[in-house]
């Protein structure tokens, strides 16, 4: 199915392209001024030279996004994608990182108030009780505490207030889910103020249905919670305290079985191979039917910070940052897609990670620096113990299950300076650097979980391919490396410079343009893989952007509009990307690889504008297109070998459209009527490389099913429009909200992802249609 252009998205585009709006009810009609800290220091995102999406707590909540997942509904070029494991994979501009393993850094960094969330698994349930949210698109290296080539997202806490505030939200909705959200917040003595606020989702029905049964799968049950204080302990030393915290215990998601390809024994399981495909249905899954370990998450994520800001000077801040984080996994997951014991897993793992921010910021009449220190430790640990009572593996080696182990530490140092030069009055000269020191070590293997069956089969494989007698034992590591079974060590220590240059030109009051020109990293990575050969666990160095960006920003008819726009260009070297490698007894086993050369290139534009009193249109687009352009060779998922050169990249949509309209008229003296409409429209991409003219001449099932070639749409994920909706009234003093909510109103069927595991291949289905209702009261 590929998706059609909405007619919904065509007439919004006749409107004009923009970023979310707030309320203009009572203004002069003009826009509000949106403030950004993206560069360390309060300024308008209109005075900035560089590409920014913020919105504000209120914006967000208009347009349905509660999650991290959903910014791609208001923010241009920013791409969500499910990985197997249900690690979330951040993209900007084409810039992403495909790889589930608990140990690698994403290429779009995370922070909570400038607090770095080291990994983009503690980003789940932070956007509650928000400010505001911050999307910096190309390599941020320089200001902020993690090397990032696609970009970096700041969520900014609601703050303590000064006088007593409070309020609820709570919604109830489709699945019988009830999402109840809060805070108060206040002076609690001279000085000190406070603000505590909770979130908890829950919901008492499975939004998945099995195709083959009467089962269910898909409930909700999270809960979240943020204390923040503020103590302004004289005139010149504050000091901010912020701790955030939460539990996740919802069910895993099944995958879509698309097609079945047996990757060892092409004789095996007849049972799987002719099982019933999933419908076109985005509720419709199959999983065991009655799985030993229930097929549910037990996920925890606790972050303390202290910020201490002292000023020197009027003109010389010094600022500390230290942060602890620690998060904690165990879940069960079957992503075979029937109720066969063909392929799930259990999953338990942790993160610890220390990080402390020292820099002093200062200006003078024409320059405004910052200068820096930046050093992080981490500790992952990621176990996985896979099942496969009936996959290919399991009837050739007679093996039923084998557990993978993965243990990391990282350490980084950076020194970083910024500065930004006003020459003359319309001018701005932006320099900075950062020199970033990063070191990991990684001690992992898989092997036998105790039951002794995958020792005595490795001794069996080893001695028959290597002429290596390995002596197994219950409990041991089976990965060889050329045929000598152990524990798989690994060390990459990498250093880098990452640097910007760029000029503003200020060309009257209204219009602001600027050329950026960037060189980010992003750290080297160790996979977390079921591996047989130590082959199969290799380092990937760090890769690299040159970003080329020319942009402009404008606020035109006495700030009724604003049009901002930019062309952008990325050199890319070394991407990391997940890959293949070829092993004559298991075929095509997972790896991580470096691709030499490849090209990113596109544009973006945004058009906001106040039709009247009350009536906004939003919209915002963005076009890019991505391509290998060096010879690099290496597997698709049926392990045939293939050239890259003049392939695009996976899960990297070429056409990408937001959309809203939005509403506000008073009802009478008391009671303010509203509605909202957002348009969501992505073009097509696919989930991994591959060859479709090479994918289409390979027999999918050559033992099973002769002759049959596999279907070139396996890992195509079509492009897909969504429509939300929002219609209520809120109270002339804003204390009161009642509304009727809808997201994807049209019940569109889509998925974030078209993958493969070891005997089958599966979509990763987004939800389908879901509606309620809600209510608001501010104290």
């Amino acid at each position: 199915m590929r998706a059609k252009f909405n007619p919904l998205v065509s007439a919004m585009l006749g409107l004009g392209l923009a970023a979310p709006a707030t309320s203009v009810l009572g203004s002069n009609l003009a826009l509000e001024e949106v403030v950004v800290t993206a560069q360390k220091r309060s300024e308008s995102a209109q005075d900035v030279g560089m590409s920014i999406s913020a919105m504000s707590g209120e914006d967000l909540k208009a347009n349905g996004v509660s999650d991290p997942n959903d910014l791609g509904k208001v923010v241009s070029g920013f791409v969500y994608t499910k990985t197997p494991r249900g690690t979330p994979v951040f993209a900007l501009r084409g810039i992403g990182f495909d790889d589930s393993s608990l140990g690698s850094a994403s290429t779009v960094a995370t922070y909570l108030d400038e607090v770095p969330m080291a990994y983009p698994v503690m980003s789940r349930f932070t956007m509650f009780d928000l400010a505001q949210v911050e999307v910096l698109k190309g390599p941020q290296g320089i200001l902020f505490g993690q090397n990032s080539t696609g970009g970096a997202v700041n969520f900014i806490a609601a703050k303590p207030s000064e006088e007593f505030e409070a309020g609820f939200d709570a919604s109830y909705g489709r699945f019988q889910t009830l999402e109840t959200s809060g805070f108060v917040s206040g002076q609690i003595t001279e000085g000190l103020t406070a603000r505590a606020s909770i979130q908890a989702v829950q919901s008492g029905e499975g939004w998945q249905e099995s195709y083959t049964r009467n089962d269910e799968l898909g409930e909700q049950d999270a809960f979240a919670a943020r204390l923040l204080a503020n103590w302004d302990v004289n005139d010149k030393l504050s000091m901010q305290f912020a701790l955030h915290g939460w539990v996740d215990k919802s069910d895993t998601q099944a995958g879509q079985l698309t097609e079945v390809h047996h990757s060892v024994d092409a004789t095996s399981n007849p049972e799987y191979d002719a099982y019933p495909r999933s419908p076109n249905d985005a509720r419709a899954a199959d999983w065991d039917a009655n799985p030993d370990q229930p097929l549910v998450r037990d996920d925890s994520f606790m972050q303390s910070s202290v910020r201490i800001d002292y000023s020197l000077s009027d003109n010389l801040t010094f600022t500390s940052i230290t942060a602890y984080s620690d998060y904690e996994q165990d879940f069960n997951q079957d992503t075979d897609g029937s109720d066969l014991q063909n392929f799930s897993l259990s999953n338990f793992g942790s993160i610890e990670s220390i990080s402390q921010e020292f820099r002093l910021t200062g200006e003078t009449d024409a320059v405004r620096w910052i200068v820096g220190l930046n050093f992080a430790e981490d500790e992952t640990e990621d176990n996985t113990i896979y099942y496969f009572d009936e996959n290919s593996v399991s009837t050739a080696f007679q093996i039923d299950e084998a557990i993978s182990t993965a243990n990391q530490d990282v350490e980084t140092r950076a020194i970083f300076g910024n500065a930004a030069w006003d020459v003359g009055e319309t001018v701005t000269l932006n320099v900075g650097a950062r020199y970033t020191e990063d070191e990991r070590s990684y001690v992992g293997c898989t092997g036998d979980t105790g039951d002794g069956q995958m020792a005595t089969a490795f001794n069996a494989l080893w001695l028959a391919v290597y002429q290596s007698n390995n002596n197994l034992q219950p409990g041991d590591c089976t990965t060889a490396d050329n045929g000598v079974a152990g524990l798989v060590r690994r060390e990459l220590d990498e250093d880098n410079v990452s640097w910007r240059g760029g000029i503003d030109w200020q060309m009257n009051d209204d219009v602001l343009t600027y050329l950026n020109i960037n060189k980010g990293f992003k750290s080297g990575a160790v996979p977390s893989v079921n591996s047989s050969e130590a082959k199969q666990v290799s380092v990937v160095t760090q890769e690299s952007v040159l970003a080329y960006e020319l942009g402009f920003k404008s606020s035109l008819m006495d700030s009724r509009m604003r049009l901002n726009g930019a062309l952008f260009r990325y050199d890319y070297e070394d991407k990391q990307l997940r890959g293949r490698i070829s092993d004559p007894v298991f075929g095509p086993l997972e790896t991580l690889v470096n691709i030499p050369e490849s090209q990113v290139y596109g544009a973006e534009i945004g058009f906001e504008f106040l039709v009247s009193e009350g009536l906004t249109v939003a919209l915002n687009g963005s076009y890019t297109r991505t391509k290998v352009t060096d010879d690099f060779m290496n597997f698709d998922p049926l392990n045939n070998e293939i050239n890259y050169k003049g392939l695009s990249f996976p899960l990297t949509p070429e056409l990408h459209v937001s959309a809203r309209v939005s509403y506000e008229r008073p009802i009478n003296d008391q009671w303010l009527g509203f509605v909202s409409v957002n348009v969501l429209h992505k073009d097509e991409t696919t989930g991994l490389f591959y060859d479709e003219d090479v994918f289409a001449n390979t027999q999918i099932s050559p033992v099973l099913r002769p002759g049959e070639m596999a279907d070139p749409d396996l890992l195509k994920v079509d492009g897909y429009t969504t429509v939300d909706m929002r219609l209520g009234v809120q109270s002339s003093d804003g204390k009161w909200e009642a509304a009727l909510w809808g997201r994807n109103l049209t019940d569109e069927y889509y998925w974030n992802n078209a993958t493969q595991g070891l005997d089958n291949f599966y979509r990763l289905s987004a939800m389908p249609r879901t509606y309620g209702i809600s209510v608001a009261y501010r104290f």
